[in-house]
């Protein structure tokens, strides 16, 4: 008798199996991408056994000395807890900074016995690259603005082979309320915002400049790229009002287009979480400025709705996000866009697809996305909105300012009751 009858084990937003299962060969090898932080394994077998999952490495989602089952945490040898909303087994992987000085290596053993049969065992050998090769390409720099007193980090990658001849597109990419509080090379190191296009760049394909800056804390614990967190706790009226990190940044993409030879008709901005806030911000700030807009797990202001009418936007989003709660954000934001006649892409992941940390976090699957990359370098400012620009006149309206209306506060309102804030 065959214990197990099938096994499955998947990545985020991926419904391809990784391995092919054969009842009769017992081991398999699974590669992961750097930024998969879980697997998650699901399992048939008779039901006349019992099953086992442990992994050889501990589980502690971030590090700290004490283990929350609820989270998932785990120690090594231990029971892996069982997922009734997911189906399965979530095996998580390390993401502790000092993990991506060296390639991941897990192994889990699922034990399938009964008295009778005895016990079967099956492993599944799970290597991670550390993505030290493409971090390799970027280097860390720091850009002071007088105004605000603020020294900004920045992590920016150019070609190896960059053909001084040529103009290059520009990707700014801007990080979550998670990565303000480490240093500048988690965002690197967590998310593939940045080495998904370095890694097509250094094949030839859509060859670009990427900067990646870092939003430090400079006034209080709420600093972030808009007032998001500062709302919140109820310091704020809205999350939507840009704070000093987002006009730093803007003029550090300014001195960069300066520097080097970039095609100022080609930057492209893309965010996530807190990021993404700050993104569509930024966008409605410059309407002008942006040839492509890629958020994930953001809102937008719908009272500035008008300022995106003319940038092209894919916008991603979980159903079943926790935190950036689809109904009071994503839905707003697109029923705003629809109001105003603006058109746009959007994926919103199906409930249970995004499962680890939580499905907040479905930027590791945007960034793997090569059709999303390859749509964004095809946008490029030109036309009508390019003479408007030459002659002055804004394709947004600016005129709305930071306008916020008593319906965007009430939808906020209801977002920060409906969110899990203590994920933040």
């Amino acid at each position: 008798m065959k214990p197990v009858t099938d096994l499955r084990i998947t990545i985020n937003a991926s419904t391809e199996n990784q391995i092919q299962f054969d009842p009769d060969i017992k081991s398999y090898d699974v590669n992961v991408p750097t930024d998969c932080f879980a697997a998650l394994l699901r399992i048939s077998y008779a039901p006349e056994f019992y099953i086992s999952i442990r992994a050889d490495r501990d589980a502690g989602r971030f590090g700290y000395a004490d283990l929350d089952p609820n989270m998932g945490d785990y120690i090594a040898g231990a029971e892996i807890p069982y997922y009734e909303y997911y189906s399965g087994y979530i095996i998580r992987l390390d993401k502790r900074e000092a993990c991506f000085e060296h390639d991941l290596d897990e192994t889990v053993t699922i034990d399938a016995g009964s008295t009778e049969h005895g016990t079967d065992r099956y492993e599944i050998h799970i290597h991670r690259d550390s993505g030290k090769e493409t971090r390799s390409l970027f280097r860390e720099e720091s850009f002071y603005d007088e105004e605000y007193g603020i020294t900004m980090p920045y992590e920016l990658y150019v070609p190896t082979k960059m053909d001084r001849r040529k103009k290059y597109p520009l990707v700014i990419g801007l990080h979550g309320t998670g990565e303000i509080q480490e240093p500048i090379s988690a965002t690197l190191k967590k998310t593939q915002m940045g080495s998904a296009f370095a890694e097509d760049s250094e094949a030839g394909h859509n060859e670009c400049v990427i900067l990646i800056p870092k939003c430090d804390i400079r006034y209080d614990e709420d600093d972030n790229w808009t007032t998001l967190n500062q709302f919140i706790r109820q310091r704020s009226d809205s999350p939507f009002w840009p704070m000093p990190q987002l006009t730093v940044a803007w003029r550090l993409i300014e001195k960069i287009v300066k520097e080097y030879r970039i095609d100022d008709k080609r930057l492209y901005l893309t965010g996530i979480s807190s990021g993404a806030f700050g993104a569509f911000v930024l966008a409605m700030e410059h309407p002008d400025a942006f040839a492509a807009l890629v958020p994930a797990c953001g809102a937008a202001n719908p009272a500035r709705i008008g300022a995106l009418r003319n940038t092209p936007m894919w916008i991603f989003h979980a159903a079943d996000d926790p935190l950036i709660v689809p109904a009071y954000t994503l839905d707003p934001t697109l029923a705003a866009l629809d109001a105003a006649g603006i058109r746009y892409r959007v994926t919103r992941y199906p409930a249970g697809q995004i499962f680890w940390q939580s499905a907040h976090f479905c930027w590791e699957a945007v960034y793997k996305n090569k059709e999303m990359r390859d749509w964004m370098f095809s946008k490029r400012i030109g036309g009508f909105k390019q003479l408007k620009k030459k002659m002055g006149i804004p394709s947004g309206d600016r005129k709305k300012g930071h306008a916020i209306d008593a319906d965007v506060n009430d939808i906020a309102a209801k977002a920060i009751s409906a969110a899990d804030i203590e994920a933040m």
